[in-house]
């Protein structure tokens, strides 16, 4: 590595940066078909230092194993998508071990992909959740209305800021594994499985992360496994590094989100049962099925109170690349169906959708997202922030006269602004059953250093500083004496999946409390002092409203004229996230969130089932430009010393594209209810 860790930096290291003597590279042979039978692999003739490499290769494990569900190593018998690998090549020179791929023959004996999970058959379901709480088919014979919607959402692309890859190398008796990973451990235990080994005989260091978006849970662990299977058979380091076409195709992304709702509200307009039937496409595989399902379970209502509810839900199996988590395991799209059903409820009531909004929050003890709520959804400070940034009320009356006065009743009103509410659950990590409590260890020398080690790190690697500070204040001690320990499963203890934001709200609470414990020992016991602190992973918040993060977002646009594209004016919004560590990297963090969340809107839209997918999709898929982006203004509600910060990462895409939906509906005075928009169909917005 070129860059090294050091104890003041201790980010991580970039995996273009990684070099050693008599490296290999790695490349992939896939499958040119999406679903059917290997008939056979034909190389060609490979130098002796060249190998092509086989699941007859793997020693130990074939399988990537997670949540019950399995993932082919490399595809043996048959494939189950364009693209999946079906074998490695690796050698010293990256331009040989390319042009061996390309001359590399894949003979399958196709058979018809599927694609559709709207509607699918029982053997395509890989997992099944249901949810009844209150009766909802009472509640539906005594409603006054009862409204019906469907929602889709597309597949996103997490668009990583380097493409995803691994690297390996030998130091003495141990396997060193180098990968852009949320989840070391997973890494370090699955290749151990696949090359047959003791996980102790493995070291895995994550690199370079980025903001992920939940994307890296477990693809990167193989991308191990094919970088380890060679340096374990060539005894040499290897190298895969995706393409960045590669990493768009083949990698995972979110899951396409399909819903059938049912609302019921009675004559004041209050929401009495929620119906819904949804289905999500997986792709492939789906290791995170389960998970997913489940916090779609959770969210489903919102933050709002809603007496019976009935949910079917289903993960479904297609032949496109495996889907997965994106800014959260699928709440965010069980959110915006929600927020949508909202402003569909307070139309149908002839009321303000944010006074809908706030007769519908739910209340402290409310029931409605499982056990008693301590504290209820939290938004009056919030929109009383979000209305006078906005001027939310004046504009929406404004364009509710254009629209309502326009002469021609068949043209488009033109103009739009909508708002939508969301919350974040800040322990959504214990969703994901494979995962064992978030570990912390803090340990005071004889030097008067501090040490904190974990496995989870913030993507931002500026937020380390803040963990410095927050220490040294507990200990009353300089922040140059605190050490932050790069991970390396050899020297951290397994603090689980970095998901869900619990970089900074979790772990910054367990470093903390393990800071107090020192301090209640430091004068008692000699030093060194070490103390961790877990959190339980049996162990449920009361509601998964109580201890998380708020937040609305407004969002104006107009129509274009001349192709009826939605032109945005302006994003606004406020967040209620407990104490904001640094007000300015939050404020940054949630910028560039709302930005993506928007460009996911409106530029980020393809069609992974087409049989062109594999032509040059990434060239059509182009998030927005800077200078496409409208201006953002943010608020942050004031909070005492002694709250706990919150996450961020997933407020926005929450809140934004739900908003934008509702202002696109205001504009076209026809209800959106599909994101991110079609491209090709924008010039029939008008017509």
């Amino acid at each position: 590595m070129k860059r090294e860790h050091t104890d003041q930096d201790p980010g991580m290291p970039r995996l273009a940066d990684f070099h050693k003597p008599d490296l290999v590279y790695v490349g992939t042979v896939r499958s040119p078909a999406a679903r059917g039978s290997i008939k056979s692999i034909s190389s060609p003739h490979l130098p002796r230092d060249y190998r092509f490499i086989t699941a007859e290769d793997i020693p130990g494990d074939h399988f990537l194993r997670l949540e019950g569900e399995t993932v082919p190593i490399l595809a043996k018998g048959r494939v189950s998508y364009k693209g999946e690998a079906v074998g490695l090549i690796a050698g010293p020179d990256r331009r040989r071990v390319l042009e061996a791929i390309k001359l590399t023959r894949v003979d399958i004996a196709p058979e018809t992909p599927e694609y559709g999970y709207e509607r699918f058959e029982s053997s395509q379901v890989l997992a099944r959740e249901k949810l009844e709480r209150g009766d909802c088919r009472a509640a539906m014979e005594k409603a006054h209305k009862i409204l019906k919607a469907e929602f889709r959402l597309g597949p996103l692309d997490h668009y990583y800021p380097e493409p995803q890859g691994a690297a390996s190398y030998y130091d003495y008796d141990k396997l060193v594994i180098i990968t852009s990973t949320q989840w070391p451990f997973h890494v370090r235990d699955s290749v151990a499985k696949a090359l047959g080994v003791k996980p102790e005989e493995l070291v895995v260091k994550p690199s370079y992360l980025g903001p992920h978006l939940d994307g890296k849970l477990w693809y990167p662990s193989l991308l191990a496994c094919h970088a380890s299977l060679c340096s374990r058979i060539l005894g040499r380091p290897a190298l895969l590094s995706l393409s960045r076409n590669e990493d768009f195709l083949y990698t995972t992304k979110r899951a396409p989100f399909f819903g059938a709702y049912r609302a019921a509200i009675d004559e004041e307009g209050r929401l009495q049962a929620l119906e819904a039937s949804i289905s999500l496409n997986l792709g492939a595989y789906g290791p995170l099925a389960q998970p997913i399902l489940r916090k779609i379970l959770e969210a489903l209502p919102g933050p709002y109170t809603c007496p019976a509810l009935s949910c079917k839900a289903w993960a479904v199996r297609t032949n496109l690349s495996p889907m997965g988590s994106y800014a959260g395991l699928g709440g965010s799209s069980a959110q915006f169906a929600m927020e949508r059903i909202a402003d569909l409820c307070a139309a149908e009531a002839d009321q303000d959708p944010v006074a809908w909004r706030t007769a519908n929050a739910a209340p402290r003890g409310d029931t409605s997202a499982g056990s008693p709520a301590k504290q209820g959804a939290r938004f009056t400070e919030l929109n009383e922030l979000l209305l006078g940034i906005s001027d939310y009320k004046r504009k929406r009356s404004a364009y509710e006269l254009i629209r309502k006065r326009r002469p021609d009743p068949e043209s488009v009103p033109g103009f739009g602004i909508g708002l939508a509410w969301a919350y974040q659950s800040n322990d959504g990590a214990r969703l994901l059953n494979a995962t064992g409590p978030t570990s912390v260890e803090v340990s005071l020398g004889k030097d008067s250093v501090l040490t904190i080690r974990s496995s989870v790190l913030p993507m931002d690697a500026g937020a380390l500083e803040l963990w410095r500070r927050e220490a040294a204040s507990t200990l009353d001690i300089e922040p140059s004496l605190v050490r932050i320990l790069p991970v390396s499963t050899d020297t951290v203890p397994d603090s689980g999946a970095a998901a869900f934001s619990s970089g900074i709200s979790v772990v910054t609470r367990l470093i903390s409390e393990a800071c107090d414990g020192i301090r209640s020992k430091r004068f008692r016991e000699a030093l060194p002092i070490s103390v961790r602190k877990s959190t339980r992973s049996t162990k449920r918040l009361a509601s998964p409203l109580d201890g998380a993060s708020f937040g609305g977002a407004a969002v104006e646009l107009a129509i274009d004229p001349l192709d009826g594209s939605p032109l945005v004016r302006g994003i606004w919004m406020s967040v209620n996230a407990g104490r904001i560590l640094s007000r300015s990297r939050a404020e940054h963090s949630l910028k560039r969130d709302i930005a993506r969340a928007l460009s996911n809107c409106v530029s980020e839209r393809f069609y992974p089932a087409q049989e062109d997918y594999t032509g040059s999709p990434l060239f059509s898929y182009a998030p927005l430009r800077i200078q496409d982006i409208p201006p953002i203004e943010l608020r942050f509600c004031e909070a005492g010393a002694e709250m706990s910060p919150g996450g961020l990462g997933e407020l926005a895409f929450i809140a934004v594209p739900a908003a934008f939906a509702s202002a696109l509906s205001q504009a076209m005075d026809e209800a959106q209810h599909e994101l991110p928009l079609d491209k090709r169909a924008r010039g029939e917005m008008l017509r």
